[in-house]
């Protein structure tokens, strides 16, 4: 089947069957449900090995695959999935993180950090920030760690980063950022891509926002980092389809990103859509933006333990 085929169908499929029941009228718990219901369709690579752990009072999903040989098992992604602050979980994105695992021969920890309504932030950048620094404990070393995640998830890498640079502890190696909303007060919103993409709407993220913040300031540069100061965190990779809706926080982030003089990376999709790269294994786009992702990972990962070696003692 022709790729252009191939998206047309995936399209179809994700307007008529997730986007209805990604936001209201549906309660969170029954979204909660069915998205996991329809994760059922994504593709794991072969030999995708999963294992449940407890983080600081946290569920998390460790993904690896032993398919391939001579894994750096230094290497770690820490997963952050999406589903504006609301619902997703590990098993939602269980296809795209088998991937990561697979293609850039890493384990990777998706914790199932708190969600709003019932609980409203900072509790998930909490969970988060406790993850990172248990991956510390048990001896990951900072430059052998990737924060990845898509849409809220991408909020909340972009909040881990900040909180660590507040503690002033180590940076990760990267932070890899799939359709990021990183603006909660939604003046990016493109209400043109709002028609087109088959995945996410604009009525979910306005009461998604206010539960998270629960009458917080979404300027709040935790909330939406837009507003931070970025300036020391890690090299950023950032991917977004031409049919996101939300690439204006995309383009924006890279833009703040480029003005604090983070290195960072900006790569847009034609036809992608919001976090498009969960069809992975059934969409040569999304493989393409998984391959980029491992490139990246072994650039910076690389480029650390380099600089490392080269410093005077």
């Amino acid at each position: 089947m022709s790729e252009k085929i191939k998206i047309k169908l995936l399209k179809a499929l994700l307007r008529s069957l997730v986007k209805p029941m990604f936001g209201p009228p549906l309660s969170y718990p029954l979204q909660r449900i069915w998205l996991n219901a329809m994760s059922a369709v994504s593709i794991k690579p072969r030999k995708t090995q999963l294992k449940l752990l407890k983080v600081a009072g946290v569920p998390v999903q460790q993904v690896s695959n032993g398919a391939i040989p001579g894994a750096p098992a230094e290497n770690v992604i820490l997963y952050l999935h999406g589903g504006a602050y609301c619902i997703g979980s590990a098993k939602t994105h269980g296809g795209l993180t088998a991937h990561l695992a697979k293609k850039c021969r890493a384990k990777v920890f998706v914790p199932e950090y708190r969600l709003a309504p019932e609980h409203a932030m900072p509790a998930a950048i909490d969970d988060c920030l406790n993850c990172y620094e248990w991956l510390l404990s048990e001896g990951h070393k900072p430059s052998q760690i990737i924060i990845a995640g898509d849409s809220a998830g991408a909020g909340l890498v972009m909040a881990t980063a900040l909180r660590l640079k507040e503690k002033n502890l180590v940076q990760p190696a990267g932070l890899v950022l799939l359709s990021p909303w990183v603006d909660l007060t939604l003046e990016n919103i493109n209400k043109v891509n709002d028609k087109i993409d088959p995945l996410l709407r604009w009525s979910n993220l306005n009461p998604a926002a206010k539960h998270y913040l629960n009458g917080a300031d979404p300027k709040e540069p935790l909330a939406s980092a837009i507003f931070a100061n970025l300036s020391g965190l890690a090299p950023m990779l950032i991917q977004v389809g031409s049919e996101e809706i939300l690439l204006g926080d995309a383009q924006k982030l890279y833009d703040h990103a480029q003005k604090h003089q983070v290195d960072v990376s900006f790569n847009l999709y034609q036809q992608g859509w919001h976090v498009f790269q969960l069809q992975a294994g059934l969409l040569n786009m999304a493989d393409q933006a998984i391959d980029e992702i491992s490139i990246f990972i072994e650039n910076v990962t690389t480029a650390t333990n380099t600089q490392k070696m080269e410093a005077p003692a």
